[in-house]
């Protein structure tokens, strides 16, 4: 999987610019473009669309302005990779949706609505307009379905119509549905945000989200049966501290969580990415490389860099490759298991490239 005329210190940085997925400003790529040198120098296995550029007020633009305008960057991204990217956006439909009709884009309904009409041709239909998209423009990760079971309708989930249902039955037939469909069209898709933050009434951009007395195990059940039929290939932890899983630390710095509830007991081998760990959930509480070493060691494959809080922060991407990489050299992290995280990664690629 790593090219045989790298070095050691040149297979590790290989492998760790491969577990990063990178937000950047632009609707166009140059050599002058900061992701340019990040894909051509540092490797990065991805990078993240949005529409809004939310590091200034009022927000911008950032990389979306129409269907054309993103496929032609998605294949200037791509053709300037050594090895094939990740090019994903949160499209779940509603609130969460990058590409709009603003843009000349479907509109797409609400995973909300989606449950009440509780119909799965309508479901169907749904992922399959979604998929289409995605694919039209060269965007082969969807950061969805979400799979967490609305718990309260004052959670900030359940409030922005991100949940589908309260009924765990009914949010595994339909994600079933949602990832089918992008998988026939060669998009990988993310179940999110392990293992349930439903319930959570604080913002996990704002603050730490502390469901330990709303938290139920039967949230697991969307996960446990969507990873039991295969369907899942990548999921996405939640910044929700559950303190009957881990006393101490959130899931996305959560060795018991990631490591021990999803991999050993849950038995799921795919891809692991965090949300992002710049809101203040996370940045608030850890020094950043504390957060990395943590996460890393806890068993996040990917660490989803969006860039898109306030403030920007320049050199992010580099430098998170530059602690990553120093954390390994001073033994703080393993490189078996860098090496682990970067199969995991190839192995999804090669599914859908």
């Amino acid at each position: 999987m790593i090219p045989l005329n790298l070095n050691k210190s040149e297979s590790l940085r290989h492998m760790v610019g491969q577990m990063i997925l990178g937000g950047f400003q632009g609707k166009i790529v140059s050599k002058k473009c900061e992701v340019y040198d990040w894909i051509r120098s540092d490797n990065i296995g991805g990078v993240l669309l949005y529409d809004l550029e939310m590091t200034q007020f009022p927000p911008g633009k950032r990389n979306v302005e129409s269907p054309e305008q993103v496929k032609q960057l998605t294949r200037d991204l791509q053709n300037i990779a050594d090895t094939p990217l990740f090019i994903a956006v949160d499209q779940e439909g509603g609130i969460v949706n990058r590409l709009t009709p603003e843009y000349g884009f479907p509109e797409f309904l609400s995973w909300h609505e989606i449950g009440k009409l509780n119909d799965i041709e309508k479901t169907r239909a749904f992922s399959l307009l979604v998929a289409n998209t995605l694919q039209k423009c060269g965007i082969n990760l969807n950061l969805a379905p979400v799979l967490d079971v609305k718990k309260n309708n004052d959670s900030i989930i359940g409030k922005e119509g991100r949940c589908i249902s309260d009924d765990p039955e009914q949010i595994i037939k339909h994600s079933g549905v949602f990832i089918e469909e992008h998988r026939k069209k060669q998009i990988a898709s993310s179940g999110k945000h392990f293992p349930g933050q439903g319930s959570a009434i604080q913002d996990a951009h704002d603050e730490l989200t502390d469901i330990s007395d709303s938290w139920q195990e039967p949230e697991l059940s969307p996960y446990e049966e969507l990873i039991r039929s295969d369907h899942l290939k990548m999921i996405m932890t939640g910044h929700v501290l559950i303190r009957s899983l881990d006393e101490n630390y959130p899931a996305t710095l959560s060795k018991k969580i990631i490591g021990g509830l999803l991999r050993k007991k849950m038995g799921f081998n795919g891809v692991v990415i965090s949300d992002d760990p710049v809101m203040k959930a996370i940045s608030d509480h850890y020094s950043w490389e504390e957060t990395l070493e943590l996460m890393i060691n806890a068993g996040i494959d990917i660490i989803c860099l969006g860039n898109n809080l306030i403030p920007y922060r320049e050199n992010l991407i580099p430098d998170s490759i530059e602690t990553i990489i120093s954390l390994v050299d001073n033994g703080k992290i393993s490189s078996d298991r860098i090496e682990e995280s970067y199969l995991r990664i190839i192995n999804l690629k090669s599914m859908i490239t």
